[in-house]
C-alpha cells in the first residue's frame, strides 16, 4: 500500500472513531438525562449537537449524513416505545425522525461548508504569505546568483523541505547548485556538471524556470511533494513565476550594466579615432603636397622614384585617416545627407579620375545608359562609395585584368556595378565581406594591406541611401560589387 493510500486509509478510521464516539456519547447523556426528568424534545437537541460536533471534527459532508442517521436510529432504538427496537407505535415519530434528520443534514451540510471555506480562507493566507516573504527576500538580491540562493533557501523554509535551485550556465561545462534541507540548514553550494543536471531533475520534481525560450534554472522539491505540489498547483506556478521575475529583473539589469559600457567604451574609442585622424590629416596633407610639389620638380630618377614612394604612402595614410573620420560619423549617427539630384555621369567620370589617377597602368573601362541619368544622392558620399570600390579593385587585379563600371536603370532603381576579372574574393570572405574591420585573404601580391573599413564605411553609405549593396565572384574569374539607388 502507498504512503497516500496509508494515510486516507487512517484518516478514514480517525473520522469514523470521531463520528460514532460522539453518537455513543449523546446516546449516554440522553439516558442519563432521560432519568433525570427531562422530555424527549432535549434528547433530540443533543442528538442534533451531537450532529453538529461531528460536522466541525470531520471533513466533507458523508460523516455528518452518517451521524444523522445513527443519532435517529439511536433515538429510535432507546427513547421510542417499543424500547431497545426499530419499531415505532406511534406514528407521529416519523414527523419526529423526518424533522430530526433534515435538521441535522441541513445543520452538517452548513457547517462542512463553513469549515471549507474556513480551510480555503486559511490556504489563501498561507499561499499569500509564502508569496510575500519569498517576494520581499528576492527584492534584496542582486545578482541571479543571490536569486538562486535566496529562492531555496526561503522556500525551504516556508515549506520546511528540501529545497535546490540549479542555475544552468550555457556559457561553460559547469553548473551551480544551491541546497537547503528543511530547517533552514544549508547544504551545499558548488558547481555541477551539465551531466548531473538531468539526473538530479529526473530525481525530483521540477519546475523550470523559462527566460526568452531557454531554461535558465530549475527548482527541485523532492518526490514526496507530488502530491502537496498537485493540490497546490496555483502557489508552485506563483513561486516560479515570481522566480522568473527576479532573475530576468538581474539578467536585463547585467545586460543593461553591459550595454552601458560597451556605449561608453565605443563612444571612448570613436572620440580617440577622431582626435588621431584630426591630428594626422593636416601634417599628411603638407607631405602629400611637398611630394608631389617635388615629383614634378626633381629630374633625378632614383629621388623622383622615392618621392613618388612618399607621395604614394602619404595618399594611403590620408585615405585610411578619411575611412576612420568617416566611420566614426556613422558609429554615432552624424553621417550628415545632402540629398540632391546628381548627374550620375559625372559622379562616375569623376570618381574612376580619382581612383585610378596613380594607378595609370590600370584599365577601367566605363558603360553608360545612352540618356542622362539625374538620380537623389549625395554625391560627395556616393563618390567615396565608388572610389572605394575602384580602388578595392585594382588591389584585387594586375595591369593585364580589366576593371568595367557599368550603370543601368532599372524600375525605380538605378544600379551602380563595378566589375573585375582578376582574383576573386575568397568564398570564406564572402559573408564578411562589409563587416567592419574584416580583411580579405586574396589580394595581389606586394599590394597594401588595409584595416578593413572601405567596404563597411560603403555599405553604411549605400543604406544611409536607402539601397542595398552586393558582392559576388564571377564564373569566369574576378568579381563583381554592385548596388543600387531609389531613382
Amino acid at each position: 500500500m502507498s504512503t497516500s493510500n496509508r494515510k486516507n486509509y487512517s484518516n478514514v478510521i480517525k473520522q469514523s472513531a470521531v463520528t460514532i464516539s460522539l453518537n455513543v456519547s449523546s446516546t449516554l447523556i440522553s439516558l442519563i438525562i432521560q432519568h433525570l426528568g427531562f422530555t424527549e424534545a432535549n434528547i433530540v437537541v443533543i442528538y442534533l449537537l451531537s450532529v453538529l460536533i461531528t460536522s466541525r471534527y470531520t471533513k466533507g459532508y458523508v460523516y455528518g449524513i452518517v451521524a444523522s442517521v445513527i443519532s435517529i436510529l439511536s433515538f429510535n432504538f432507546f427513547f421510542t416505545i417499543p424500547l431497545y427496537t426499530f419499531k415505532v407505535e406511534d406514528k407521529s415519530y416519523y414527523f419526529t425522525f423526518i424533522v430530526m434528520l433534515t435538521s441535522a443534514v441541513f445543520t452538517s451540510a452548513l457547517t462542512s461548508k463553513l469549515l471549507h471555506s474556513k480551510e480555503m480562507t486559511d490556504d489563501r493566507e498561507k499561499q499569500a504569505h509564502i508569496l510575500y516573504s519569498l517576494t520581499s527576500s528576492l527584492a534584496k538580491t542582486s545578482e541571479i546568483l543571490d536569486v538562486a540562493k535566496v529562492s531555496s533557501k526561503c522556500l525551504s523554509n516556508l515549506l520546511d523541505c528540501d529545497v535546490s535551485c540549479i542555475l544552468a550556465n550555457e556559457k561553460s561545462y559547469s553548473s551551480r547548485i544551491f541546497s537547503f534541507k528543511k530547517g533552514g540548514f544549508e547544504v551545499s553550494d558548488e558547481e555541477i556538471s551539465r551531466d548531473d543536471i538531468g539526473m538530479i531533475v529526473k530525481n525530483h520534481h521540477s519546475f523550470p524556470v523559462n527566460i526568452r525560450g531557454r531554461c535558465i534554472s530549475y527548482i527541485c522539491f523532492p518526490q514526496g511533494m507530488d502530491e502537496m505540489i498537485g493540490n497546490n498547483k496555483f502557489l508552485f506556478d506563483s513561486i516560479v513565476m515570481q522566480i522568473t521575475i527576479a532573475m530576468e529583473r538581474e539578467i536585463l539589469i547585467e545586460e543593461k550594466e553591459n550595454a552601458n559600457t560597451e556605449t561608453q567604451n565605443e563612444r571612448f574609442k570613436n572620440n580617440l579615432l577622431r582626435s588621431i585622424s584630426h591630428d594626422f590629416r593636416t601634417p599628411l596633407t603638407r607631405i602629400t603636397g611637398a611630394s608631389e610639389m617635388l615629383y614634378h620638380s626633381l629630374k633625378d630618377e632614383e629621388n623622383l622614384k622615392l618621392v613618388s614612394e612618399i607621395y604614394e604612402d602619404s595618399r594611403w595614410l590620408t585615405k585610411l585617416v578619411e575611412n576612420v573620420l568617416s566611420l566614426t560619423r556613422i558609429q554615432e549617427g552624424r553621417l550628415a545627407l545632402n540629398i540632391k539630384k546628381e548627374a550620375v555621369e559625372e559622379i562616375v567620370a569623376e570618381s574612376i579620375a580619382r581612383a585610378s589617377k596613380y594607378h595609370p597602368d590600370h584599365k577601367v573601362s566605363i558603360n553608360l545608359p545612352d540618356e542622362v541619368l539625374f538620380v537623389p544622392m549625395d554625391g560627395k558620399l556616393i563618390e567615396q562609395v565608388l572610389i572605394n570600390l575602384v580602388d578595392n579593385a585594382i588591389k584585387h587585379t594586375t595591369s593585364q585584368n580589366e576593371i568595367i563600371v557599368s550603370i543601368w536603370p532599372e524600375g525605380d532603381k538605378v544600379w551602380f556595378e563595378v566589375y573585375n576579372n582578376g582574383l576573386g574574393i575568397n568564398e570564406n570572405d564572402l559573408p564578411n565581406l562589409f563587416k567592419m574591420f574584416y580583411v580579405g585573404s586574396n589580394k595581389i601580391p606586394d599590394s597594401r594591406q588595409g584595416m578593413g573599413l572601405g567596404l563597411s564605411i560603403c555599405k553604411a553609405i549605400i543604406n544611409y541611401h536607402g539601397g542595398e549593396i552586393y558582392a559576388e565572384n564571377n564564373e569566369e574569374g574576378g568579381a563583381t560589387f554592385r548596388f543600387y539607388l531609389k531613382a
